[in-house]
């Protein structure tokens, strides 16, 4: 098995109906990013979310699925769907809690936005997609579903990389 493959990470931000990827290759390299949508409705996305799904599992062939622990329960069905397929694929899955994920961003896990920004920093190529301060009135940025993946595979990879 080729030795980068089998160090590559796929973090996934599971929502109700889209979720957020990141693909790291260790040491904490950032490979792809993005937000997979699947609305229903009129304005209906005609590919399923398991086929996206299957597809980055498909191109990256990573050897972790990070998850975040516990997901709300209009998306937990997603998670128990990503789990599967990576599962049938013979990756490992890990789920990582909410407080072991603050504690790899000491300083940062005030807020979402914070540790958006520390991301940005670290790696330059999401700069232009960190949102605007989110105001309490407002809903969250879609984009903000790239940096909760990216924070949950920057977390898993370990504390020997710094945001500082």
């Amino acid at each position: 098995m080729n030795t980068s493959i089998s160090r590559r990470i796929l973090a996934f931000d599971v929502r109700a109906r889209r979720f957020g990827f990141a693909v790291f290759e260790r040491p904490a390299e950032l490979l792809d990013w993005g937000v997979k949508s699947f609305r229903l409705g009129v304005n209906a996305v005609k590919i399923p979310a398991w086929q996206k799904v299957a597809a980055l599992l498909s191109e990256f062939r990573p050897s972790i699925v990070v998850i975040r622990e516990s997901p709300a329960r209009e998306s937990a069905w997603l998670a128990g769907m990503i789990m599967t397929l990576a599962k049938e694929r013979n990756v490992a899955v890990r789920m990582v809690s909410a407080s072991a994920l603050q504690k790899r961003f000491p300083g940062h896990g005030a807020n979402k936005h914070g540790i958006a920004v520390a991301l940005s920093v670290r790696f330059p190529e999401l700069a232009d997609r960190v949102p605007p301060r989110r105001k309490p009135w407002q809903s969250e940025d879609y984009r903000m579903s790239i940096f909760d993946a990216a924070a949950l595979g920057f977390g898993y990879i370990g504390c020997e990389n710094t945001l500082d």
